[in-house]
């Protein structure tokens, strides 16, 4: 099968790999599209968050095409989206460990495989690539992912890391679900109440979807961002309050909206009563810092590419809640995913505009570089199916 197989920074290389094979516990998927996420841009940029010889790619949707004997509820012709994620809730740690008496399973050392060492990549001695090691590791980080023409889906279990999407959901749209699931549990993570104001410093995908779903329970959302173009996105999306930042200063410009606030320090900055920042940027998350009233939310979504310098004393004078976008939800993960597919079916969020450009698996290279340009595009997606 075709597939564009991650080999460093900026090296894709397009190639015919051997088709997956499942076993009676798998599935496995035509992929109809697959999304470019800003993670993935990393690994395109940097050559960091993949590892070389893999097929990367996680946000995406597709047919089922194969289901193994032993799975249930699912059957050739489902139209689907595999979420690796979502199996946490079901993983089985020993129980005993450390980790596992604090709730927290999926660090247990009985989850952690090692190399078969019969395969043929354990022959050659490229144990990372282990057909036994890659059915426990993430699609399209250490296991092979969207990318490609197919992918299986390893212990497919319904409704935890495999889910299935309405037919009002496009193939292009149902590729946009992981994203969607994300922003849905970073807005909750954030507390939000009806009459909150909050800002969202950062308008690619991430960003703006968080945006929309921030529309459905605040009373006003404000962007920051430094492409018009994914402005005047946002504007027609519903944004209150849209700052491009290399116009005007972001944070003068919260004051002069929410007010100054105060605190121990006598340090004085703005009052959104939460800041979800989706830049990995170090300066904007020391604006967010100064945007967020005292006792507000800091949720750190964007990854950061380098160490970051800041005033801790503003945290602590402020008593700001900073939170971690890899933590845990309100919800378990499976219902998060439900619910972010319930919020698209019934169009309370917009994904398909953010949709600027599709490309065929072989233009994956131009399709990455268009991606890293964000006064051209939002989201790029790959079609395995497309011609060239």
């Amino acid at each position: 099968m075709k597939a564009a197989v991650f080999y460093g920074a900026k090296d894709f290389r397009v190639e015919d790999i051997a088709m997956p094979k499942i076993q009676a516990t798998d599935v496995l998927i035509k992929v109809k599209a697959c999304g470019i996420c800003g993670s993935d841009l990393h690994a395109y940029k940097q050559g960091i968050f993949s590892r070389p010889g893999f097929v990367m790619g996680h946000e995406l949707s597709g047919e089922v095409i194969e289901v193994g004997a032993k799975v249930k509820g699912i059957k050739k012709g489902d139209r689907v989206i595999p979420l690796v994620v979502g199996l946490n809730d079901a993983i089985e740690g020993c129980g005993k460990c450390y980790w596992c008496l604090r709730g927290q399973k999926q660090w247990c050392p009985s989850v952690a495989h090692k190399p078969c060492g019969k395969c043929e990549p354990c022959q050659k001695g490229e144990f990372w690539l282990c057909t036994e090691m890659q059915r426990f590791m993430l699609q399209g980080y250490s296991r092979n992912g969207g990318f490609a023409e197919y992918m299986y889906v390893p212990d497919a279990i319904l409704d935890q890391n495999i889910f299935k999407i309405p037919d009002n959901i496009s193939w292009e749209e149902a590729a946009l679900i992981e994203p969607l699931w994300g922003a849905y549990r970073w807005v909750a993570m954030a507390d939000p109440q009806p009459q909150d104001v909050v800002v969202v410093t950062g308008l690619g995908t991430i960003g703006t979807l968080v945006m929309e779903v921030l529309k459905n329970y605040v009373s006003k959302v404000i962007v920051s961002e430094v492409s018009e173009k994914r402005l005047e996105l946002a504007r027609s999306l519903g944004a209150d309050v849209t700052i491009n930042a290399l116009k005007e200063d972001p944070l003068k410009k919260v004051i002069e909206i929410t007010g100054s606030g105060r605190s121990f320090s006598g340090k004085h900055g703005g009052c959104a009563d939460s800041v979800i920042e989706c830049t990995g940027v170090g300066r904007v998350l020391q604006q967010a810092i100064e945007m967020t009233r005292t006792g507000g939310h800091v949720v750190l979504v964007g990854l950061f590419e380098e160490p970051v310098s800041m005033d801790i004393n503003h945290i602590i004078h402020k008593q700001l809640k900073l939170v971690s976008s890899f933590g845990w939800g309100k919800e378990p993960i499976c219902e998060e995913v439900k619910g972010a597919i319930k919020m698209l079916a019934q169009g309370k969020v917009n994904v398909k505009a953010l949709i600027s450009h599709q490309y065929p698996v072989d233009k994956i290279m131009e399709a990455f570089e268009i991606q890293t340009k964000p006064d051209q595009s939002v989201k790029v997606i790959i079609k395995p199916e497309m011609k060239a």
